[in-house]
């Protein structure tokens, strides 16, 4: 196995995220990163074992998309902004951009990136904003702008889609805070420390907004207090007028607490579970990366191994092998597809990891290996902690989904 997915295995039973991963990752040029819990994260761009699913999962990609210019600052001098688009795959957004826009979502960043300088910002005396372009994501629009004293803040919009507003998780360290606001839109204001904030908006208008502020080194203080960033999220100029897909609900702490009843029973006799390093949850499920994940390390006779499941939100698309070595095709229960992939290392381990769908289009990912801990050192047993069998039939549980 190259190092490349043997360092994808490791970050995939690696801790919790920290909090604002998608965004931190734009914050570059020697800004403050700081470890933070990322509570109530988005899908986002996949990391760890989102990475190794994905490589064994081809979906099919949305229809006429043509390529547009890059994301750069927004012309004043323009009489209409033409949109923008990120370049496919960039990492720092809650969805991995495409790369390419339909006509009406290219119309729409032009929008609202003319929409929103015409937003009065609340920004204290002496501070300045640079211009900030709104540009296609993956149906949806972002971008980010700076401020005097080295604070950045974060934009990302789409429509709601149905989506019901969010949940404060429960992380050590993190202060979250649920609102209703006077016009009958929900917020989350989360925080770990002085340095960033976020704020989610579901508005009542149809749309979702998220807002980070993130304060950098040379900064003391916050640009927007907790109420600025409320009344930017619900400003009426970032209302998204062009429809998107329904949107699942985000994860919660209590469909992790739900799904750990479903898991609960589903290791095989004699097998017994134990924390792995970087877990605090044992064989039980927690929100991470967007989504619902479980890790252990398992032990019986034979030795110690580990175990992975993890659930991403629901979507269209079929599983296929597509190029990966070690991949084959295998039939599930009710008619569904699934793939089994097979790695063997040279110095001995073997990873094998099933990639599914559930019947509502959750992502399911079960992954043992017969190394313990990071699951990526030595051979701790002959075999994988769990048999192919093993893997199909947590695979087929009927209550795992999202």
């Amino acid at each position: 196995m190259s190092d490349e997915v043997r360092d994808m295995i490791g970050s995939a039973l690696a801790g919790e995220p920290a909090l604002g991963l998608e965004f931190d990752q734009v914050v570059a040029d020697g800004r403050r990163r700081r470890t933070r819990r990322r509570a109530g994260a988005l899908t986002a761009a996949a990391a760890g074992i989102a990475v190794v699913a994905a490589a064994a999962t081809a979906l099919s990609g949305p229809p006429d998309r043509t390529p547009a210019r890059p994301a750069g600052p927004a012309s004043t001098a323009a009489p209409a902004d033409p949109g923008c688009v990120q370049p496919a795959r960039a990492g720092g957004y809650p969805d991995t951009p495409r790369g390419t826009a339909s006509a009406a979502e290219l119309k729409e960043s032009g929008r609202l990136t003319e929409a929103f300088r015409r937003i009065p910002l609340p920004l204290p005396a002496g501070i300045e904003a640079s211009p900030l372009a709104l540009c296609v994501i993956r149906d949806s629009w972002g971008g980010s702008f700076k401020l005097t004293g080295d604070q950045t803040v974060f934009v990302y919009l789409r429509s709601r889609g149905g989506q019901p507003p969010g949940e404060c998780l429960a992380h050590p360290g993190t202060a979250c805070s649920a609102r209703t606001l006077p016009d009958g839109s929900a917020a989350l204001v989360t925080s770990t420390d002085p340095t960033v904030v976020d704020v989610d908006v579901w508005r009542a208008d149809g749309t979702y907004v998220r807002l980070m502020e993130n304060r950098g080194d040379g900064s003391q203080e916050r640009a927007f207090n907790d109420d600025a960033l409320l009344a930017l999220a619900t400003a009426p100029q970032l209302k998204v007028e062009l429809s998107g897909p329904a949107v699942p609900s985000a994860p919660t702490d209590r469909r992790a607490a739900e799904l750990d009843t479903v898991i609960a029973t589903a290791l095989p006799a004699g097998m017994s579970a134990k924390l792995a390093p970087g877990s605090d949850r044992g064989w039980r499920f927690r929100v991470s990366q967007g989504g619902y994940k479980a890790y252990a390390d398992l032990t019986d006779a034979k030795g110690t191994g580990s175990a992975l499941v993890f659930l991403e939100a629901p979507a269209e698309g079929a599983v296929t092998c597509g190029n990966l070595p070690g991949c084959e095709p295998i039939d599930l229960a009710g008619g569904r597809k699934g793939t089994l992939t097979t790695t063997q290392m040279p110095d001995g381990v073997t990873v094998v990891a099933l990639n599914a769908r559930a019947a509502d289009g959750t992502a399911i990912t079960v992954h043992t290996s017969n190394t313990a801990g990071s699951g990526t050192g030595a051979r701790t047993r002959p075999t994988p902690a769990l048999t192919e069998a093993d893997l199909v039939r947590i695979a087929e549980l009927p209550g795992l989904h999202w």
